[in-house]
């Protein structure tokens, strides 16, 4: 597996597509492809604010040590961020496993984020440079 930059609307789209969120600009995309080039997953960052990024990832399989490394260093050395948030529904069970085991750290609930069913409820975690540095 490897990373993907400058792909930034194509890799958004197989996203969107795979995970049925939706991404308004302006965002920044990093895929991730096999070796024969197919999407295997990614992030989308948006709602930068000089200090806070957000992510959303997607991709079954796909999250490897290179990669993640990769995608912290983009977010902690090459922006600067002070923290990456992340804000899976609370349906997404998967993920909300995944996070913590990547340095994430939970942070609240965000009621009704995403729609009124509690399903739909924001699960919002962060992750500090600090932690991010065990990966780097």
């Amino acid at each position: 597996m490897r990373l993907v930059f400058g792909r930034d609307d194509e890799v958004a789209e197989w996203i969107s597509l795979q995970s049925l969120e939706t991404f308004s600009p302006p965002f920044t995309a990093i895929g991730i492809v096999d070796r024969d080039g197919n999407p295997r997953g990614g992030a989308v960052f948006n709602d930068w604010n000089k200090s806070n990024l957000e992510i959303h990832i997607y991709g079954p399989g796909a999250m490897q040590r290179g990669i993640i490394r990769g995608v912290y260093h983009y977010v902690f050395i090459q922006c600067g961020a002070n923290r990456l948030t992340a804000k899976p529904r609370r349906s997404n069970v998967v993920l909300r496993r995944l996070l913590p085991r990547l340095g994430f750290q939970f942070e609240t609930v965000m009621k009704k984020y995403y729609g009124i069913q509690k399903e739909n409820d924001a699960i919002l975690f962060r992750l500090d440079p600090e932690a991010a540095m065990k990966w780097m």
